[in-house]
């Protein structure tokens, strides 16, 4: 996993708050695009995926129970959310989405519309 850790402005609540930048491969076919996150630790309830205005927003909230501040005498381990956007442009059927978590692997399928797939043109032989 070669996630980023980074920080961000959260306005709702006026402060920073640390995010994880998940990894995320992106490939294409002839159909659809796939997009597939590394977010260990995200169970189906944590996950929110919004498609707004062309771009993609995916957040991943950990439900972890660590032990109250107070109790921690010594710490090393963090749990963090994750955050990633994407523009995904104006080639998407966006009634079509979908999504899958499986063992903290997301996979986002966003399908074509059907005017930009390619279409196979059959060549005429005139005698």
């Amino acid at each position: 996993m070669t996630a980023e850790l980074t920080k961000i402005k959260n306005d709702a609540y006026k402060s920073d708050e640390y995010i994880i930048v998940p990894s995320v491969d992106i490939y294409e076919n002839e159909n659809e695009f796939v997009i597939t996150a590394e977010m260990p630790g995200v169970d189906k309830d944590g996950i929110d995926l919004t498609l707004n205005n062309e771009e993609l927003e995916i957040n991943g909230k950990i439900n972890g129970n660590l032990p109250a501040a107070e109790n921690i005498k010594y710490e090393e381990f963090r749990l963090y959310n994750y955050y990633r956007k994407f523009n995904v442009g104006d080639s998407i059927d966006s009634t079509a989405l979908k999504a899958g978590l499986d063992n903290g692997i997301l996979t986002v399928t966003l399908p074509k519309k059907e005017e930009v797939k390619p279409r196979k043109i059959e060549v005429k032989v005139e005698h």
